[in-house]
Order: C-alpha cells, then sequence, then structure tokens
C-alpha cells in the first residue's frame, strides 16, 4: 500500500489519542516501528492490523473506524496525486477524473491501486440535481475507507452532495458503489 495511506493513519491516531496510543496499538498490531514515507510502499497487513487494533481498543465498528479514517485521508491524497487531477478545481472534475486517476496509478504503480469509475445520472454532466455513481473494486477490504475518502473529498471541495452506499462486495456485489447526490 502506499506510504500515504500509512503516514496518514499515524496521524490520525495520534490526533486522536496520542503518541503512546500509538505506540500501543503497533505492539497489539505486531507492527514494527517506522517513519512512513508518503511515497514508499508498504504491507497492506499493517494497515488492516492497526485499523483492527484501533476499532478493539476503541470499542467502534471497525467500519466506522475506517469510514472516519478514509474522510481524514482524502486531503492526503488530494495533495499526493495533485498532478492527476491538474484541471480539476470542483468536485465533479474530480469525480470524473477518478477513473483515468486509477489507470494512470495502475500502469505506473505495483501496488495495485483501486479500480475506479464514476458516471453521473441526470441532467448530464455534473449539473445540478446530478448523481455520481462512483464504483470501487478492490482485492483489498477497505469499502468503508473508500466511503470516507468520497465523504472527505466533498468535504474538501465544499461541495453540497451527500455520500450514501449503494452496493457492496460483501454483499455479494462485484464492486462496492456510492451514490454521491449533487445538490
Amino acid at each position: 500500500m502506499h506510504g500515504i495511506v500509512h503516514k496518514t493513519l499515524k496521524s490520525y491516531v495520534i490526533e486522536k489519542a496520542d503518541e503512546a496510543a500509538w505506540e500501543t496499538i503497533l505492539e497489539r498490531a505486531a507492527v514494527e516501528p517506522k517513519l512512513y514515507l508518503p511515497v514508499s510502499h508498504y504491507p497492506d497487513a499493517e494497515v488492516a492490523g492497526i485499523l483492527q487494533t484501533l476499532s478493539a481498543l476503541s470499542g467502534h465498528a471497525p467500519e466506522t473506524i475506517e469510514r472516519d479514517f478514509g474522510r481524514a485521508l482524502a486531503p492526503a491524497l488530494l495533495s499526493t496525486f495533485s498532478a492527476h487531477l491538474t484541471g480539476c478545481d470542483d468536485l465533479v472534475a474530480v469525480l470524473d477524473s477518478l477513473e483515468g486517476v486509477s489507470a494512470d496509478l495502475a500502469d505506473h504503480d505495483d501496488l495495485s491501486p483501486p479500480r475506479l469509475t464514476c458516471s453521473f445520472d441526470g441532467g448530464g454532466s455534473g449539473s445540478d440535481g446530478d448523481v455520481a455513481v462512483v464504483t470501487y473494486d478492490s482485492e483489498r477490504d477497505h469499502c468503508a475507507m473508500a466511503h470516507g475518502i468520497l465523504e472527505g473529498i466533498v468535504a474538501e471541495y465544499g461541495a453540497d452532495a451527500t455520500v450514501a452506499k449503494t452496493g457492496c462486495v460483501r454483499d455479494g456485489e462485484t464492486a462496492c458503489t456510492f451514490r454521491v447526490g449533487l445538490n
């Protein structure tokens, strides 16, 4: 997994609790402490273990933790991959570019990034009242994080939009789908 996820997860835990909590979570998750570099690659299992441990220690459901973390991760992802978002100055443009960004990262990255698509239903590509349907397909089991990332992107652009999960691989679907209602 991309290091920006690990680095942001550490910041998230420290912000929600403190450095001692981070160290406890690493110990209980059996993850060796290290300096996470945003552009390096780290094992997916570390993020999964840290999130599971955080869930167990906090008493919150894993999906709640992942979704909240996803909201915190969105600004870091937008910043890290800003070169892929040139000219995307609003939510609709970012959503419309997701498929291209995902494909570009897959072509140039050995991390198997999620496959993302976005289509628009309604009056036209991104007009008021439209609905963006975002599909998230990944070998990683982090659809709640994807949900939170979409919510975080909406917040970063100050958009009047809502995000709702409409399908999930855990329910037998081939991919997770999200409805982004553009008001």
